[in-house]
């Protein structure tokens, strides 16, 4: 698994501080002009070479310049295929709505709509068969504009065109032969390779960098993972690693990334199921056997305002916790497989939601911890978990409809996929028995949760959520 460590160059001199910015000046351009290059056709070998010539790089440096461009081509081709396939299902979605749609009124306002999703679909089609993407516009395509209509000077958009530099690694050349970094006396530095001597060796710039790390002030104990010390103790082993010098706001910080070696999964007994929420965690604890051992919510409502940065630092002290529970409990992790893809229609609010849903987040933080501890991660289909957990579990087990829903994934997790249905909410919302026996699981939840939403709705309420206010009433029990 790669990990990437950040930090800062200390101190440069003026004649440093000219030399990386020409660097990356030279890198940069050489990025964009190998893009061209590669998409009129021309050799990998032959733009290698161009480039070398042209913006006064070694060879490893022209490499990564190619390599990056090709990057940023592969990228946007696999973009394209994702766009197309998101506007074909909004186009397919609201058709489907036209035809459920009864007023005329909403089916001229669907229509409208369908006839804007339908030229964004062609338009990504002609890509798709033409094998072309969109213009990409390095450097920003706000920042452009903002240039086109004279905002920022010449400088400013050049300055943002010109400001990382990539340096690869090579294992049999000690690490990374243009870009090392090495320890003296506590002190780390950054060796850059510069002008060439005429010999084939070349002349180095140095200086002193400082990786992030969070020593305690009381203790002096490192606060999280010692990345620095990570770094330090990969460089020992002199495997490949990676540099990325990037300007900003006239810093120069760097991003050092490692391959980190993680250990086997150990055999898990029971699952430790997580109902991921915008405003906290519902976790529920079960044995090898699918059986109900425990239950806690784990709330944190600053995720739904607080700042970016304090949300990833919660996001990720919660994904610890969550993951050494598992480890205490010797149970595997089973989290809902979620994908809010842009393949729907939907309204403003809902895009509001799920731009601010902290579900992605969560499930790469858990993903790496568990990676890190040893903990094996289950993804279940998220499909019907918060119905059978409400309408089944709540009640039977007294918990919250968040933490039922982790016991149904908890269970789906170690492979209970059927979960049978209450006999006494079949015979009391299914009319016709033989029709609703030749359903699957699924299918058969869906038809009991229409008929109990059919007559919570006679009651004002439109949500499962009020099930448990009017359970009793409802079955006719009590």
């Amino acid at each position: 698994m790669k990990t990437t460590a950040m930090g800062v160059i200390l101190e440069l001199t003026e004649t440093q501080q000219a030399y990386l910015d020409n660097l990356m000046a030279r890198y940069c351009a050489a990025v964009r002009w190998s893009f061209k290059r590669l998409l009129e056709g021309k050799g990998i070998r032959d733009i290698r070479q161009g480039v070398q010539v042209k913006f006064n790089l070694n060879s490893r440096q022209a490499n990564d310049a190619v390599y990056d461009a090709q990057s940023t081509i592969k990228s946007q081709y696999e973009l394209v295929k994702l766009h197309y396939a998101n506007a074909l299902a909004k186009v397919e979605f609201t058709q489907k709505r036209i035809t459920k749609a009864k007023s005329s009124k909403k089916k001229a306002n669907l229509q409208k709509r369908l006839e804007k999703e339908q030229r964004k679909l062609a338009d990504w089609q002609k890509h798709l068969e033409a094998k072309t993407f969109p213009t990409i516009v390095f450097g920003g395509k706000r920042l452009f504009l903002e240039r086109c209509k004279g905002n920022i000077t010449r400088e400013e958009w050049q300055e943002a065109r010109s400001n990382r530099y990539l340096s690869r690694g090579d294992k049999t050349k000690g690490g990374n032969l243009n870009t090392r970094l090495y320890e003296v006396d506590g002190q780390i530095y950054l060796d850059i390779a510069a002008e060439p001597t005429g010999t084939g060796r070349y002349k180095r710039i140095t200086v002193p960098v400082y990786l992030a790390h969070k020593p305690s002030k009381k203790t002096r104990k490192i606060n999280g993972r010692n990345y620095r010390q990570m770094v330090l103790d990969y460089l020992k082993t002199g495997s490949s690693y990676q540099v990325e010098i990037i300007r900003k706001d006239g810093r120069y910080y760097i991003h050092v990334t490692i391959e980190e070696d993680m250990p086997d999964p150990y055999h898990a007994h029971g699952a430790v199921g997580v109902d991921t929420n915008p405003d906290g965690l519902g976790i529920a604890l079960t044995d090898c056997l699918g059986q109900y051992r425990g239950s806690q919510w784990l709330g944190q409502g600053e995720w739904t305002y607080a700042k970016s940065n304090r949300r990833n630092n919660l996001i990720g002290e919660k994904a610890k916790k969550v993951v050494a529970l598992a480890k205490e409990t010797g149970g595997a992790l089973a989290v809902e497989d979620l994908k809010f893809k842009h393949d729907k229609s939907v309204t403003a609010k809902f895009n509001r939601m799920s731009h601010g849903f902290v579900w992605s987040k969560f499930l790469a933080y858990i993903d790496r911890c568990a990676a890190r501890e040893g903990v094996p991660v289950i993804k279940v289909k998220p499909a019907f978990t918060s119905v059978i957990g409400i309408l089944k579990y709540q009640h039977q087990y007294g918990l919250s409809n968040h933490q039922a829903a982790a016991l149904v994934i908890a269970r789906r997790g170690l492979g209970f996929d059927y979960e049978r249905i209450p006999k006494r909410l079949v015979d009391r919302f299914i009319k016709a028995k033989e029709g609703f026996k030749k359903l699957n699981n699924w299918q058969q939840w869906s038809a009991v949760k229409k008929a109990i939403l059919k007559q919570l709705k006679k009651k004002g309420v439109n949500s499962l959520v009020s099930w448990q206010v009017h359970r009793k009433e409802l079955l006719g029990v009590g």
